[in-house]
């Protein structure tokens, strides 16, 4: 039987939009008053974002309060409604973090929420650390919102939760496993904006017109993850509605009845007396002690997929909040590798990372995504670029007490030790910091390197070959020359191994040629590889109306104007023995302007690109449409299966609508594909057999939303680009299918180089190189390798399309187990099954 990943993303996806629905309830003309209608109450709450935003929309009453203060008054009213109102019952999808600053703000309040929950009168859903979308997310960042959120809930509220119910929609197809691992039982469709189920298999969907619908004998499906984990989903069909709509439905469905729950997910509400008056006749419950009876009594008789195409990621900024998360995370998984590094050879402690972890987490709150948070985006970037700073000094800390104990006086020349900070054999660029020389190995050979002169001092480029989790010493010499470079007059070609670039001076491609077959990847057309494409929108935002209250309705203004990219200045052409790097100076307009570099080396498969942009209050694209928006094209010659990576998977997504790698995307036919890799812009889409990557989108405009209605936003923000943005991203054009192109790992290589750090020669106990922890079995996948206890953890993933017996070679390491992340001991992984290597210290 072929995996999941194969033989179930080929069927028809049914789509849900759920809206908001009014609250009119009337006695039915039937007159039935019977307690049938269940409400789940989930109070879903705007607190992170009214703390520390003092211009959100949410600080306007009736729908949020002007400060915090006013905010937490509602939270008591709230508690105070569950003493007065005995048949109330609320679950509260807060994030962990959320759980954390109420403790601070009032710990009398989150006392008097823990203690309700004891008595059976509050439940807690989600389980996250900061409510995210999930689906954007890496693996680790993935793992660490339900280690850190559930964390919370057990430390602070004695409290496990069992429930993954959301007001946003944040799934993908791990999270059954996930949810699995930290303890939670049921799934719960989310009650407002966009998510997709995908039929697998049994049971069967009643549709009412255009909608779908379910009905009461198919409340549950078994959400199933891309490894074959199940969850009990249930399908509740009317989010939100009223009960005078849930009554209706009742009596002209007849027997074809709908089910009987509905969760109920608004931004926090007060519950009072004339609230509690429009629901009359309703029972509320907590979704902890229904699910698991009415499981019993009706399972699930289908199989689905369940994912998500949307978030929040709408080029807001240029993604700077996306690429700082990036280059976090990097820092932060880094620092972890070298820290069991360095407890492994030299005894070092190490530092928790938990810090780093938290506040990386705390940005990734859906909320600071939102388009409506400018002040939250600005703290965020800065905490974020705290984080990455913090995960550099730990890992140049334990780089350093490693180095110091290295015997690198093998050859002449100053030492480079070369930090692989994954378990996994490495060949990649290094680049450190010197005024030029060229580069030896362990044998004394010159690699392919390159020097480049700059006024604030000069870089050295090489290619480091490392065996897995450790080092090797290479040596800088003097000698060399610095990379020569010159105009390029015309077309600059450039062919390795790999494939065959042709590119114009502008920096765009007309042919790119997998090698050896001779296959062109690219179509020849009016649009080129790498061509940028963006419309003017200055002076076309939507601004609020005088007296206009509300979401007034969003009419889209005119189009805006064509941008087109020009060379602001000769292209130039730098060419070495490591390989020959392309810089292009350009604009698009008088207020956007751009450096693009592109790599092209020797001996890998990739090429890199770089685009410097500085923008100059630049308002470009609208934000409901992502055809306005900055962004680059790759125009494919072929048809084939899109396909991309995701947290702890890969899966396959369809054209004309939007997907978000963690990392990278393939088109693919089989035979040729052409792979391209992101770092921080992971909003694509293909169209019309055209990859497109958005970049940027900013204006001053109340004209932006969720997409939930064609409507505009309470308030303008100033969203309009400005400053300098490095955007980075890379190709490999490849031979074979995803797997046989090793994308995984040529992924892995350029979003977490080998660390480079120079040193003086110096005798020590540790050889010039060495390895700890090195995978072997093809197909395995590391997602972080840290320090807990006195244990070094590897966590991976296993990407085979069979079991795979987890091989590797270790020095002072034993295994003590390998554990699924639920725990229990396993012996071999199964595809995209998520597990844990054990390792102890040799003494």
């Amino acid at each position: 039987m072929r995996p999941l990943a194969e033989r179930a993303y080929k069927t028809a996806p049914v789509h849900c939009l759920s809206g908001m629905g009014k609250d009119i309830h009337k006695t039915h003309p039937n007159g039935e008053r019977k307690m049938d209608w269940m409400m789940a109450l989930a109070q879903h709450p705007m607190y992170f974002l009214i703390k520390e935003d003092t211009k959100c929309a949410e600080r306007t009453p009736p729908w949020g309060e002007p400060n915090i203060e006013a905010y937490i008054e509602r939270v008591k009213q709230n508690l105070s409604a569950l003493h007065e109102f005995p048949q109330v019952k609320i679950g509260y999808e807060w994030s962990g973090l959320e759980v954390e600053e109420l403790g601070k703000d009032s710990p009398e309040t989150l006392r008097e929420m823990c203690k309700l929950a004891d008595e059976g009168r509050v439940v807690f859903y989600n389980g996250t650390y900061s409510q995210p979308h999930m689906q954007m997310l890496s693996s680790e960042s993935n793992y660490r919102q339900f280690e850190h959120g559930t964390r919370v809930y057990a430390d602070l509220c004695g409290a496990t939760v069992r429930t993954y119910a959301h007001q946003e929609a944040s799934v993908h197809d791990q999270m059954p496993q996930l949810m699995r691992a930290f303890g939670l039982k049921y799934g719960i469709l989310p009650g407002a904006f966009f998510a997709t189920i995908e039929p697998l298999g049994g049971g069967d969907i009643l549709l009412k017109g255009c909608a779908p619908f379910f009905s009461a004998s198919e409340e549950f499906t078994s959400w199933v993850g891309l490894d074959g984990t199940e969850i009990p989903l249930y399908l509740q069909t009317s989010h939100n509605c009223s009960r005078e709509s849930w009554l209706h439905h009742r009596l002209v469905f007849g027997q074809l009845q709908v089910p009987q729950i509905t969760l109920f997910c608004p931004d926090m509400l007060p519950v009072d007396q004339p609230w509690l008056d429009m629901h009359e006749g309703t029972e509320f419950i907590l979704l902890d002690d229904v699910l698991e009876k009415k499981l019993a009594e009706r399972p699930p008789r289908s199989k689905m997929r369940h994912y998500c195409n949307w978030s929040y990621l709408e080029g807001i900024r240029c993604e700077a909040l996306s690429r700082n998360n990036w280059r976090a995370e990097a820092s932060a998984l880094r620092a972890e590798g070298l820290d069991a590094m360095a407890m492994a050879l030299v005894g070092k402690t190490a530092e928790s990372t938990d810090p780093i972890w938290k506040k990386i987490l705390r940005t990734q709150h859906h909320d600071v995504y939102c388009f409506c948070s400018t002040e939250l985006k600005d703290k965020s970037i800065r905490w974020l670029q705290e984080a990455a700073s913090e995960g550099e000094q730990i890992a140049d800390e334990a780089a350093r007490a490693i180095a110091a104990q290295v015997n690198c006086e093998g050859q002449g020349g100053r030492p480079v030790i070369v930090f692989n900070t994954t378990p996994h054999a490495q060949e990649s660029v290094v680049t450190f910091e010197a005024d030029g020389g060229v580069v030896v190995d362990g044998e004394g050979q010159e690699v392919a390197s390159e020097s480049v002169a700059a006024d604030d001092g000069g870089r050295v480029s090489f290619i480091a070959k490392t065996a897995g989790l450790g080092y090797d010493t290479y040596w800088l010499r003097e000698g060399g020359e610095c990379a020569v470079e010159e105009e390029l007059a015309g077309p600059l070609t450039f062919e390795n191994a790999s494939y065959k670039a042709v590119v114009e001076p502008d920096g765009t491609f007309t042919s790119l040629v997998v090698k050896p077959s001779g296959f062109e990847l690219l179509a020849d057309g009016p649009v080129r590889g790498n061509q940028l494409a963006a419309k003017d929108t200055t002076g076309l935002g939507h601004q609020p109306e005088e007296g206009a209250t509300g979401w007034p309705p969003w009419d889209p203004p005119e189009p805006g104007t064509e941008m087109q990219w020009e060379s602001a200045a000769p292209a130039r052409v730098g060419k070495s023995a490591l390989g020959v790097t392309l810089i292009a100076p350009g604009r698009m307009g008088g207020q956007t302007q751009a450096d693009l570099t592109i790599n092209f080396y020797h001996e890998l498969p990739r090429i890199d690109i770089e685009w410097a942009f500085t923008f100059d209050d630049a308002s470009i694209g609208m934000f409901y449409d992502d055809y306005s928006k900055l962004r680059v094209h790759w125009p494919v010659s072929f048809d084939g299966a899109i396909q991309h990576d995701f947290a702890f998977g890969v899966m396959e997504s369809n054209d004309e609508r939007p997907f978000f790698p963690a990392s990278w995307v393939d088109i693919c036919d089989g035979e040729n594909g052409l792979a391209y890799m992101h770092q921080g812009t992971p909003k694509h889409w293909v169209s019309k057999g055209t990859l497109i990557n958005l970049f940027a989108w900013g204006e001053d405009t109340d004209g932006i939303g969720n997409r939930m209605g064609a409507n505009r936003w309470p308030k303008a923000f100033d969203q309009r680009l400005r400053g300098t943005h490095i955007v980075r991203s890379a190709l490999v054009p490849h031979a074979g299918d995803w797997r046989s192109a090793d994308l995984v790992d040529l992924a892995r290589n350029y979003g977490t180089p080998p660390l480079a750090h120079v040193t003086d020669a110096h005798g020590g106990d540790l050889s010039a190189s060495g390895a700890i922890l090195a995978l072997q079995a093809p197909g395995l996948a590391a997602t972080a390798t840290k320090v807990e206890g006195s244990d070094i953890i590897c966590r991976l993933y296993s990407v085979a399309e069979e079991d795979v017996d987890v091989s590797l070679e270790m020095e002072g390491l034993s295994v003590s187990a390998l554990r699924a992340i639920g725990g229990g001991e396993i012996e071999v992984l199964t595809p995209f099954q998520i597990g844990e290597l054990i390792l102890k210290l040799e003494k």
